[in-house]
């Protein structure tokens, strides 16, 4: 986990945007994001609208409240693709990626 600022959030039903600024470095994969280079993610909505409007919500709120996380990222094999794990105080954010 290395803690991040969300600088910005950009959703529609098609995609969710995050901008984040690692204030440590970044592992994913052996290849590293170094500290204050922007990362930019985005998210594929699935099938649950609920879950999507969620997660939205979760990421809005946690930008208005200063927008510092911890964030994992991991190879998750079972799924072919990345885990995301966001966590904020006793929050925390799974998102599993195919790519």
């Amino acid at each position: 986990m290395s803690t991040c600022q969300l600088v910005f959030l950009e959703h529609s039903v098609d995609r969710v945007l995050l901008d984040l600024v690692p204030l440590e470095p970044i592992e994913v994969n052996r290849a590293v994001v170094p500290q204050g280079m922007p990362l930019t993610v985005t998210f594929l909505p699935n099938d649950d609208r609920d879950a999507h409007d969620e997660m939205v919500a979760l990421f809005d709120r946690w930008l208005d409240e200063d927008g510092m996380l911890d964030v994992g990222i991991e190879v998750a094999a079972e799924i072919g693709g990345l885990r995301y794990v966001f966590t904020r105080e006793d929050e925390q954010l799974v998102l599993d990626v195919q790519v």
